[in-house]
């Protein structure tokens, strides 16, 4: 009976993103899909089909994203939001959200884990406002190693031989990339490495910042929360907490 009153309130929480025809059509993917690994979903709110794994965590993030609407802010969001880096794109959910949200933004992901990245190279592939990075976020160009730490994340570490290791990318790289001298919303859900972000000169990127959509991983990186506070207390913020977000707009 709980397992039903969940998918009860998963589809009202669908209904609530897609409109009723769409939120059904969803939900009976999802509910009906078999034995099939993969699941994939048509809505008016996508520009192509979106792909769910079913061995994965991807339905929990799916209805982190469009059912409890995790990355709402339009009641708080003071301007019409034309540059994003999502940074821990994952499969591409957060993304695909953001552009149907703000449409025309351009959009940077940033994702490391090769196989997720092959999932968001098939949900983004309509969208031309979105560009891609198969690579790990840090403060300077380098690489990276990937350590798997469960099902839902994963770890990076540097290290100096190219075998078995990805490109890492700064947030200052992509804008210079991209020629934006501000960004308005930058993404962090990076599995801790945000700790060695806000260890290393944050203010390069944080300056030219409008808004900042971070999860903290302490669990991962001791003192992750305790680097983010210091550095954000440099700046006049407002704030809130949605799920498991921190917003922060910076106020002029």
């Amino acid at each position: 009976m709980r397992k039903l009153g969940y998918r009860i309130i998963h589809l009202i929480q669908l209904i609530r993103y897609f409109g009723l025809v769409d939120a059904i059509g969803v939900f009976s993917k999802i509910i009906f899909s078999g034995k099939s690994s993969e699941i994939r979903v048509n809505s008016r709110r996508f520009c192509n089909q979106v792909c769910i794994r079913k061995s994965q965590s991807d339905y929990d993030i799916f209805l982190q994203v469009f059912a409890e609407l995790q990355y709402d802010m339009l009641y708080y969001l003071p301007f019409q939001p034309k540059t994003i880096i999502d940074c821990g794109s994952n499969v591409g959910y957060s993304i695909l959200y953001f552009a149907e949200q703000f449409k025309g933004a351009n959009i940077v992901g940033v994702e490391p884990d090769p196989r997720n990245f092959e999932v968001l190279k098939k949900n983004t592939v309509g969208y031309t406002n979105v560009k891609l990075h198969n690579s790990g976020i840090w403060h300077k160009l380098t690489r990276l190693a990937i350590k798997k730490t469960d099902e839902w994340s994963a770890s990076v570490e540097v290290v100096e031989s190219p075998t078995g290791s990805i490109h890492a990318v700064s947030i200052p790289h992509i804008m210079q990339e991209n020629g934006w001298d501000e960004v308005d919303i930058i993404k962090l859900d990076v599995e801790g490495t945000e700790k060695m972000l806000f260890e290393n000169n944050p203010h390069e990127w944080l300056s030219r910042t409008k808004c900042l959509i971070i999860e903290l991983h302490d669990q991962l990186q001791p003192g992750t929360s305790q680097n983010f506070f210091r550095e954000m207390a440099k700046y006049n913020w407002f704030t809130y907490v949605r799920g498991e977000n921190i917003f922060c707009f910076r106020q002029s």
